[in-house]
């Protein structure tokens, strides 16, 4: 199998210093009073506590929950929607949110170990309520659905495991003008260290993370859920919930490939072949990976959810691919951490990272842009001003690039082995869980 040489259509590769510095002042201003999202205004008194001291984390058990939801989101939502309308990034009144599914309407997507009563949803889940409420505010959209996976267990009923609740919500301003009136509470407790103005927190003697430090026992100003009794009419909706249940019964691992999976298509190959046990395994080695993870995250969150407009995702579709490729500042921007304990020289990059540019580049050629932005932190240098590195790239030939792409996407659809498809970057041979299976040892 042939290999594609990147770097021969690199045609420029510039450092951009103003950027850089742009990025780098951002992330050294202290922005969390002023960057408020949906789910801090459930919470206000945990959300001021989280900022107030970061270095208090979940414990395991409560992570791996969580990482249970996340990871139903993720398959639930691929069965019953489609990628351009997952994971919604949504910003008003200073508030920024991520509608779980927004198509025509906001869809939230919530799981539960407890039982959810089907007659009073107000009653027993109204954050549920309240979330939705502050999108459709967002989006403008009087009505919304919420759907309620109940994992089962010796508790858990009989019955079908999917709730979906209509909601609609005659006076968006209404909700708007509280969403406001909570953004400022939180924002003059932060500016003032004076948390004692804000709501008790629901988790009050629940096994709180925050319990030893915040103030909650002798605040004086109680929970309540205004957003939530401003929802109109409030009904299961069995007819949308047996449609998702037989979209989901029908629906099989999906068969689309990534952007990533043209640049790696033997590890795609491999990964293609797992069993689902071996899938969850893995999961635990992100748990490892989360303390190198912080300033990492504080950039993406940057790059994805920086200045109005700034960022988008564009939808990419050449069957059977499925993608979304990130665009910051009109160009495709990938962000990556090379392990190296010092920089590589601009002319040597593409030969360094052929798979940094092979990415960007195919990002570029998919979306008809000459010009693409790596950014580069590597983590073991010591230098902090030296640490990020911020390169616009431009590419020649994009039909090429692209026609690789595509020919990449047809040989890993009809591949019966790995040995016809590319092959990785021949670092990747000694990391490899393959590499016995693939031949490259």
């Amino acid at each position: 199998m042939s290999d594609f040489d990147i770097a021969s259509y690199v045609s420029h590769i510039e450092a951009n210093r103003s950027v850089k510095d742009a990025l780098m002042q951002s992330l050294k201003t202290r922005r969390p009073p002023y960057r408020i999202s949906v789910t801090d205004l459930l919470n206000l008194k945990q959300a001021y506590f989280k900022r107030k001291y970061p270095e208090i984390v979940p414990p395991l058990e409560k992570q791996q929950l969580m990482w249970a939801g996340t990871g139903f989101h993720k398959t639930f939502g691929s069965a019953v929607s489609s990628e351009e309308y997952l994971e919604q990034f949504v910003e008003a009144e200073g508030i920024v949110g991520k509608v779980d599914i927004y198509e025509k309407i906001p869809v939230e997507v919530k799981t539960t170990s407890t039982p959810v009563d089907t007659k009073d949803l107000l009653r027993y889940r109204p954050t549920y309520i309240e979330q939705l409420g502050m999108y459709c505010a967002m989006v403008n959209a009087h009505e919304g659905e919420i759907i309620i996976y109940q994992r089962q267990g010796e508790e858990s009923p009989s019955t079908s495991p999917l709730l979906v609740y209509h909601v609609t919500f005659p006076d968006l301003e209404a909700i708007r003008s509280e969403m406001r009136r909570r953004r400022d509470l939180l924002v003059q407790a932060l500016i003032s260290n004076e948390p004692s103005n804000l709501p008790i927190c629901p988790w009050l003697k629940r096994q709180c993370d925050y319990s030893q430090v915040c103030d909650c026992a002798t605040t004086s100003t109680p929970a309540s859920h205004e957003i939530a009794e401003l929802a109109g009419e409030i009904y299961v909706d069995s007819t949308t919930c047996e449609q998702l249940l037989s979209k989901m019964a029908g629906s099989h691992p999906s068969q689309l490939f990534r952007i990533n999976d043209i640049v790696f298509p033997r590890l795609a190959y491999f990964e293609r072949l797992k069993s689902s046990e071996e899938v969850r395994e893995e999961k635990e080695e992100y748990l490892r990976s989360m303390d190198e993870r912080g300033f990492l995250d504080a950039l993406r969150d940057s790059l994805r959810y920086g200045a109005p407009g700034e960022a988008q995702r564009i939808p990419v579709k050449h069957a059977p691919l499925a993608d979304l490729v990130q665009i910051w500042q009109n160009l495709p921007t990938i962000l990556r951490d090379p392990k190296f304990s010092s920089l590589v020289e601009r002319e040597r990059l593409p030969r360094a990272f052929p798979h940094y540019f092979l990415r960007l580049g195919f990002d570029c050629a998919l979306t008809e842009n000459t010009k693409g932005r790596l950014l580069l932190y590597y983590v073991k240098v010591p230098k902090e001003d030296a640490k990020l590195m911020v390169y616009d790239v431009n590419f020649r030939n994009l039909n090429a690039v692209k026609a690789e792409a595509l020919r990449r996407l047809e040989l890993l659809e009809k591949a019966t082995s790995p040995l016809q498809l590319p092959k990785c970057p021949s670092w990747m041979c000694s990391y490899c869980d393959y590499r016995l299976e693939c031949g490259e040892a």
